[in-house]
């Protein structure tokens, strides 16, 4: 199976939605690009996979014919945002060729149920496929480093910022634990455009900067993995909306992967896995409630460390997944 992946290099989700996904499957020939030139396009490939837009949204008809392929559009989001969003703007400028995309895709592929469901009435041809890791490869391995604190993590851009802001309050009353904790935010960008955004989140999560803490810059996908190395206790916050019901749990994978116990907003998508060993909060005071309990109890947080670990590995490992979605595909290459 030949297969032609389109990703910009400095993307997350072409990250874990064709990168990863062409890069542990078996027995294929893939090229990956965020631009393919000539010589690329020269050539016959089986499939043309892609996540939400690619060069050719407004004739998918052509490169089809050109390159003798199946058009798969993955999907990892839903593509109408609330209007307090960063992208907003943005993408209500790219709904159209989404769309577009999602009309005339031979397959979509997607994350979860809620988000099949919004695609269902562009194509019928729909597989979900969630997120998944490829445990023990890679950078996805168990290492953590060692510190003398108590390490509280939290990773993620920007646009996040409404969901970071849920933790403000809580983080507030951790002041009489300064002495042995250290809040630790992976993603900090220090350009002109989203510095004030950044700060106000870093604020967010350090108490206005009274507790001891570490930035974390934003890395590059393929090494964004070493900022989970720094944690103790993750944070998974998420408002709840229609928006984020379209959402990946790849927060509690991530997590999986290092064995970090996760306190995480009880919301669709995470609330869908009714089986995950996090603890969940259904109410602002139940995220104090849930540090303090960590916090103060070391074999507390190894045993839900381990028990979601071992969660991860058994449902969302990339080697078990990966071989529907190459049956997937094979398939419509077929029909």
């Amino acid at each position: 199976m030949k297969i032609l992946g389109i990703s910009h290099p400095n993307s997350g989700c072409g990250y874990h939605r064709v990168c990863l996904p062409m890069g542990y499957m078996d027995n294929i020939e893939g090229v990956i690009s965020n631009y393919p030139t000539e010589e690329m396009l020269s050539t016959n490939y089986d499939i043309l996979l892609f996540n939400r837009i690619s060069l050719w949204d407004n004739n998918l008809n052509a490169i089809r014919e050109a390159i003798n392929c199946k058009v798969v559009c993955d999907m990892d989001d839903d593509w109408i945002l609330p209007s307090n969003h960063l992208n907003y703007h943005q993408y209500k400028e790219m709904a159209g060729r989404i769309e577009n995309n999602l009309l005339m895709a031979d397959l979509v592929t997607c994350t979860n149920e809620r988000l099949a469901e919004r695609i269902y009435p562009f194509n019928k041809s729909v597989e979900i496929f969630p997120n998944a890791l490829p445990f023990g490869e890679g950078q996805f391995i168990s290492d953590k480093k060692d510190d003398a604190f108590i390490r509280i993590f939290w990773a993620g851009g920007c646009t996040h910022e409404h969901d970071l802001e849920l933790l403000k309050y809580p983080i507030q009353r951790l002041m009489q634990n300064r002495n042995k904790i250290k809040m630790v935010l992976g993603g900090y960008t220090n350009d002109d455009a989203s510095r004030p955004i950044w700060d106000k989140m870093l604020n967010y999560f350090t108490a206005s900067k009274r507790l001891q803490y570490e930035a974390y810059a934003g890395m590059r996908p393929t090494e964004y993995f070493e900022m989970y190395e720094n944690a103790d206790i993750m944070l998974v916050p998420l408002v709840a909306n229609e928006w984020s019901k379209g959402k990946s749990n790849l927060k509690l994978l991530e997590a999986s992967v290092k064995n970090i116990p996760v306190i995480c907003s009880k919301v669709e998508p995470y609330s869908l896995d009714t089986d995950a060993p996090v603890l969940w909060v259904e109410k602002q005071s139940d995220w104090y409630k849930h540090l303090n309990f960590l916090m103060n109890n070391e074999k507390a947080r190894q045993d839900y460390g381990e028990a979601l670990g071992e969660w991860g590995r058994k449902k969302y490992n990339l080697f078990d997944i990966n071989p529907r979605r190459r049956a997937t595909f094979e398939s419509i290459i077929k029909a």
